[in-house]
């Protein structure tokens, strides 16, 4: 009899603590974790079927701020994805190419320097290491990344495995602004895609600053280069040895194009100097910083100094993907037909984003200098799909994002 007893309470305990331990793991994926554009981004990635996407980005803001896959999918028949979180460090971009390879088979993977670039140790910065490696299913890259040395000394690596422990009060951000993003990932699940693909963008258009002229037009030949920061210069050296040792030999390097002044001049220098690294280990280098085409791109098609606008990403999504095309040789993709239907509607969905942007651009910015971030979350879907639905745009809007978000 007290045997039974005992198997009964057991019974019990093993259930009790399983409901736990689930309930710990639905609220820590879905309530209590830290909500953002780079979540949704990095979550909309895994969502994308295995083998489907042509072209990854990897890296920095640069890279969902200046290439529109819809766009580039519509004009040349190639899938791609920004798997890219704002400020990406540097020790996170091996992982990053680990988690492509994992997942996808890309034609090409194209990786945006800025990571490597900083005059300070950005891979320091708590923010800047979460915005990636929180997102990231647990599987042997991210233990691999956690245990490398890869984040900050002040931080305690079980709040890395255990996210609910360092976010466990973002309940009271609810219902705003956690909770715009909440309700978008679920319809993210239930669709079983992005829209957006990761691109976004600013309704802004940057003016220099009195005083602060782009030298832009004096960089097409300027191959003055400063030298990396050490601990820069050995991360680059490294993942270019792994890429070169595990023989991944679909890797493109690229800087994005940007507006250069005085401010960011010894930036422009580092790009020219990890340009020259890049070529030692056999890989092409396309520096937009320095390409008469992009270089030619007017103040007014960026929303800040490192990125490009609606208008400027139209511009470069069509320039790069000739380039990707021609050069490079993607090639169009060959999708089942739910792939194609979703691809279909990423660019439907491109242009409805365009309308809008375009419309407010030339209402609510030009008439009262309001602007609005654009990214996947609720809101923004609502406003977009109102705005082509019944012509209504939105009463309330968001600012725009910092100058410095690389």
């Amino acid at each position: 009899m007290k045997k039974k007893l005992y198997i009964t309470r057991a019974v019990k305990l093993i259930a009790l603590m399983l409901a736990i331990l689930l309930s710990s793991a639905l609220l820590q994926q879905y309530v209590l974790c830290h909500y953002d554009g780079n979540r949704m981004r990095i979550d909309g990635y895994y969502l994308e079927d295995k083998n489907s996407l042509d072209v990854v980005f990897i890296g920095s803001s640069d890279c969902y701020a200046s290439f529109a896959p819809g766009l580039a999918y519509e004009k040349f028949g190639f899938t791609s994805y920004a798997y890219a979180t704002s400020s990406s460090t540097a020790g996170a971009t091996k992982t990053m190419v680990k988690e492509v390879m994992r997942t996808q088979n890309p034609q090409l993977i194209v990786v945006e320097i800025n990571a490597f670039l900083y005059g300070y140790d950005n891979d320091t910065i708590t923010s800047s290491v979460r915005n990636y490696i929180d997102h990231v299913p647990l599987n042997a890259n991210k233990i691999e990344y956690l245990s490398s040395g890869n984040i900050p000394s002040t931080e305690d690596e079980v709040e890395y495995y255990l996210p609910i422990v360092k976010y466990h009060s973002t309940w009271n951000d609810y219902p705003e602004p956690s909770g715009k993003y909440l309700l978008q990932i679920i319809k993210q699940h239930i669709n079983g895609s992005t829209k957006l693909k990761g691109y976004r963008t600013c309704t802004e258009k940057y003016v220099p600053k009195k005083g602060i002229p782009s030298i832009n037009n004096t960089l097409e030949n300027n191959d003055k280069s400063m030298t990396l920061i050490p601990e820069y210069e050995k991360k680059l050296r490294d993942f270019l040895e792994y890429c070169r040792d595990q023989k991944i030999e679909n890797v493109l390097f690229m800087r994005a194009p940007h507006i250069v002044d005085r401010t960011v001049y010894n930036r422009f220098k580092r790009g020219n100097a990890a340009g020259k690294i890049i070529n030692e280990y056999g890989y092409d280098y396309i520096n937009f910083e320095r390409d008469p085409v992009t270089l030619a791109y007017p103040p007014e098609e960026y929303y800040n100094i490192d990125h490009l606008n609606l208008y400027g990403a139209e511009k470069f999504t069509e320039y790069f993907g000739k380039i990707l095309t021609e050069k490079y040789g993607v090639k169009e993709s060959n999708l089942t037909k739910a792939q194609k239907a979703d691809w279909e509607n990423a660019v439907e969905y491109y242009h409805r984003l365009y309308d809008y942007c375009d419309n407010f651009f030339n209402t609510e910015y030009k008439t009262k200098g309001a602007t609005q971030t654009l990214e996947e979350n609720l809101n923004v879907m609502r406003y977009i799909d109102d705005y082509a639905e019944k012509g209504i745009m939105p009463e309330v809007y968001t600012t725009a994002p910092p100058t410095t978000e690389n």
